[in-house]
């Protein structure tokens, strides 16, 4: 038989080195996921932005103390969900409805509200309970939640700066827009990375606890859950983002910030739910 050349050995071990790196290497994440309950997330890019309001900057907003410094965050890509979570979607995870704003079945569409902080820690448990929804469920952090609200723009709202009152009107859900009382999830236009409501009809829980301003906030986009405002009662202070549709539109700028006991429940308040990119996939619908 035919002696094979010298190299034969010196190919087969870069084929099988070749073949090996392609088995184990990592599939790019899917743009959008959707899971059982109909939740979909859409993958947020990682980047850098400026997270908060710098006043010597800043076009026709107004800065509060809290948003300040502002101050440069890079973050990991990640999933967050397109809509707030609804009436719909905590019923058949939680098995009752604590929104107020229900009456008949259409309101099921509705973003959940009356929902503490500590309720949607509770929601997000019993989530990741469910192995065919994938897993990995959590509330995102205050810098993820304002790096994916600004969608790579540096205006107040992700759609200008808000000086017109029909264009505020046309894109959320908030005090002269509302009828006082909330809308079904998605009916504005989403911002560029498919984020709907994220300005306006319900405020929405993050992770972080409250501090006062950014001096030693983190710079990687992770929850700032130390030396935080205390309660009488040494609970942590938590944080509220988006606006909601009882409020002046200041209060649904990208970079405002609304503090709360995490047992309160108000009929503004609700959540959007946050993914890591490296959980495994939720089913598909």
């Amino acid at each position: 038989m035919a002696k094979r050349p010298h190299h034969w050995a010196a190919w087969s071990w870069l084929l099988a080195l070749a073949v090996s790196s392609a088995v184990v290497a990592d599939p790019a994440p899917a743009p959008t996921l959707t899971n059982a309950l109909g939740m979909t997330l859409r993958l947020i890019p990682g980047g850098s932005f400026q997270m908060g309001c710098n006043p010597a900057t800043a076009s026709d907003e107004q800065c509060d103390g809290s948003e300040q410094p502002a101050h440069s965050v890079t973050l990991s890509p990640f999933y967050l969900a397109t809509t707030e979570v609804t009436q719909r979607q905590w019923v058949a995870v939680m098995g009752n409805n604590p929104a107020y704003f229900q009456s008949d079945a259409a309101d099921l569409d509705r973003p959940v509200e009356q929902v503490s902080w500590d309720d949607a820690q509770a929601f997000i448990q019993a989530l990741n309970q469910h192995p065919e929804l994938g897993g990995g469920y959590r509330l995102p952090s205050e810098a993820e939640w304002e790096y994916a609200a600004r969608a790579g723009t540096t205006t107040p709202y992700w759609f200008g700066t808000g000086a017109d009152e029909a264009h505020l009107k046309a894109h959320l859900w908030y005090l002269f827009s509302s009828g006082e009382r909330t809308h079904p999830v998605g009916t504005k236009p989403a911002n560029p990375w498919g984020l709907f409501d994220i300005h306006g009809n319900v405020f929405e829980w993050v992770s972080d606890c409250y501090h006062p301003n950014y001096q030693g906030a983190p710079s990687d986009g992770q929850p700032w859950s130390s030396d935080c405002e205390r309660l009488n009662d040494g609970a942590r202070v938590r944080i509220l983002r988006g606006g909601a549709w009882y409020l002046y539109p200041n209060g649904a700028r990208s970079a405002f910030r609304f503090r709360y006991a995490p047992t309160v429940r108000h009929y503004g308040f609700g959540l959007r739910v946050a993914r890591a990119v490296t959980t495994p996939e939720p089913s598909i619908k």
